[in-house]
């Protein structure tokens, strides 16, 4: 548990983690985002939530997601596709800290997160677009995985700035306020 004041993710600063590519962006979404972009916008993504925690001081001992693409790639024998872990079993709203993760996601995650050394993974599941006093606003849901004892540590959305179109600005926000859950600015 963080200490009051204390990021909510502040305690694993100092461990080997891997920050899993973002899995899904929501079908009610489409809008806002052509399905065309979405692979793009999901590198975008990706790389500007490895780019911000890193720019905290946390690269030495965490994965992110073009990382971990690589060593999957290089490993394709032994690692499952990281882009595709199944993690549909985390858009249940139900779930909680100390619930077992799917079971289907552990499998992949385990093998994907062993390349790397880490025990724990942060999956961003889905990238949506909410509406809160009257603005859109972007949504990515977060959760934090222990691969080893194949359990829910923590999860959060994480609420973006508001905006008509999903912009390199906006993206580069949400990411930061990603990395404002492990380290403050």
């Amino acid at each position: 548990m963080p200490l009051p004041g204390e990021p909510p993710l502040g305690g694993f600063a100092s461990q080997k983690l891997a920050v899993m590519p973002v899995q899904f962006l929501r079908g009610d979404s489409l809008s806002l985002v052509k399905s065309a972009d979405w692979a793009a916008l999901r590198i975008a993504l990706d790389d500007s939530i490895g780019g911000a925690i890193a720019a905290r001081g946390i690269g030495k001992k965490w994965a992110y997601a073009a990382d971990i693409a690589r060593l999957a790639k290089r490993n394709s024998d032994y690692a499952s596709d990281p882009y595709s872990l199944g993690a549909a079993g985390f858009r249940n709203p139900q779930k909680k800290p100390g619930d077992p993760a799917p079971s289907g996601v552990v499998n992949n995650l385990r093998s994907v997160i062993a390349l790397g050394d880490a025990r724990y993974a942060l999956i961003p599941v889905d990238l949506w677009f909410g509406r809160k006093a009257g603005a859109t606003h972007p949504i990515l849901s977060v959760v934090l995985v222990d691969g080893r004892a194949g359990s829910i540590v923590w999860f959060s959305d994480v609420i973006g700035d508001a905006g008509t179109t999903f912009s390199a600005a906006e993206i580069g926000a949400l990411a930061a306020r990603v990395a404002d859950l492990i380290s403050p600015r």
